[in-house]
């Protein structure tokens, strides 16, 4: 048990590393390329820009610099004769600036020309954010705004520029009436569907050996309890096997020391008496064996079935009929109810008798009460037969085993009903190799209701006759 927690631990651990690893290198792959991505256009935009002022004379900003003087003259009519150097009015001059800065520029105009015109992508969006501002009234000058020195008020935020986007260039400008300093930054909508693809080949591959992992893991996980379910099942089968046959053998042994009294001997029949005794008990050791062979066939399926068209409603009565006399000394109340509208089934009258007869024995085995049965036969085209009992029930999770081989609710050297697991695997078995299924409903204290649906004519594959 220990061992296998400590497989599980070491198990969860590598794969949560795994994982780590994995994350960790598409993100720097991600990076990797999104800085390669930046780097590129960051040249092809700064050769625009470039080629721009070459043609035009300025970077597309001449507008801009015309409304900026005239919004200073403007502000110096305000203060002029005054000390007006307040916080909030540096913050109006800077955003007037800032206005005037973006709706008047045409370089973003110019620039998606140039890229156009180079074939490369022109789906991008600008911010323009104001580093440096003076105000100037020779030979006085008003610093307005310094991003240094005021960076906790400044636009950043309001501008949406990302932490750690950098500019695409940088522009100093020194008019009669202003300085400015700002940057030019320029974001491609289409970057990260760009980026995506560009990884998209080591990020399937990391996706893809993840999953094979997780599968692998939880297989491993999954076959590990498997292997501990089955090894508990063959402990519970060697424990309820070994009791199962020490009781007959106890006896046989008895009872022939017994039959070494020449006291015994001399009674005829107290000798009659014990070897019927010796009898019983070895019909009883070679019914447990047979059994075991038979489940050998059934899961080598060399077992054939003798089917032949019966009696639908004596063939039950009789299996009933012979229950009652089996467990009469248990108190048993055994009721039976037909519907019969097709009088005839094909079926295999031994193994289908053995099958109801199973069903019948664990009403009365798993049962605290006084036992009550009801055994209904309906039959049309497909023969149902009901076992309902008032017995202790069975689980929900019992329920997903009890048809596996050896499977028993009680575990382990626990012995209160006597059996090897076997009686409901047999039953699923047969009633499979009829064509048929078999199904359980049960709550734990409410009684068990086991319901066989199988056709009443032609041949399953694993059958003949």
């Amino acid at each position: 048990m220990k061992r296998n927690l400590t497989i599980l631990l070491l198990s969860v651990t590598s794969i949560a590393i795994l994982i780590g690893i994995e994350f960790t290198l598409i993100t720097r792959i991600y990076r990797l390329e999104t800085e390669k991505f930046d780097d590129r256009y960051r040249e092809i935009l700064q050769k625009g820009l470039d080629f721009i002022e070459r043609k035009y004379g300025d970077k597309g900003f001449k507008e801009s610099y015309e409304r900026m003087n005239t919004l200073s003259e403007k502000y110096f009519a305000i203060i002029a004769g005054k000390q007006f150097d307040t916080l909030d009015f540096r913050k109006i001059v800077l955003e007037g600036f800032q206005d005037d800065l973006i709706n008047y520029q045409e370089t973003d105009e110019l620039l998606r020309q140039y890229l156009k015109s180079v074939k490369e992508d022109t789906n991008f969006e600008s911010h323009l954010e104001i580093t440096n501002l003076g105000l100037i009234s020779f030979p006085d000058y008003l610093p307005v705004y310094s991003e240094k020195a005021d960076s906790s008020w400044g636009l950043k935020k309001r501008l949406l520029i990302k932490e750690k986007q950098r500019p695409v260039y940088n522009y100093t400008y020194v008019d009669t009436n202003f300085s400015i300093g700002f940057n030019y930054y320029v974001d491609f909508n289409q970057k990260k569907g760009v980026v995506l693809s560009k990884i998209l080949g080591s990020l399937i591959l990391a996706t893809f050996a993840l999953i094979s992992v997780g599968f692998m893991f939880f297989y491993s996980i999954r076959s590990l309890l498997e292997e501990r379910r089955l090894s508990q099942l063959k402990t519970d089968f060697i424990n309820n096997m070994t009791h199962e046959l020490k009781t007959p053998l106890s006896t046989i042994s008895i009872a022939t020391r017994t039959l070494e009294n020449d006291t015994i001997l001399d009674n005829r029949e107290k000798t009659k008496e014990t070897v019927s005794v010796i009898h019983r008990q070895n019909r009883q050791l070679t019914k447990q064996i047979n059994h075991l062979l038979e489940i050998s066939m059934w899961e080598r399926r060399q077992f054939s079935l003798e089917r032949q068209m019966l009696e639908v409603e004596p063939f039950f009565s009789g299996i009933a009929e012979a229950f009652r006399w089996e467990c009469q000394e248990k108190g048993c109340i055994l009721e039976e109810r037909y519907d019969i509208k097709s009088a005839m089934a094909y079926l295999d009258e031994v193994q289908m008798t053995i099958a109801v007869h199973n069903l019948l024995v664990n009403g009365v085995k798993y049962n605290t009460n006084e036992p009550q049965v009801l055994m209904e036969v309906h039959c049309d085209d497909r023969l149902k037969i009901s076992v309902t009992d008032n017995g202790i029930g069975i689980s929900r999770e019992d329920q997903k085993h009890i048809f596996d081989k050896f499977y028993r609710v009680s575990t382990g050297n626990i012995h209160k009903v006597k059996g090897l697991g076997l009686g409901l695997f047999y039953v699923k078995q047969i009633v499979e190799a009829h064509g048929g299924t078999v199904e359980v409903s049960s709550k734990s204290g409410k009684g068990t209701t086991f319901t066989i649906n199988m056709p009443t004519h032609g041949k399953n594959k694993n059958s003949t006759g």
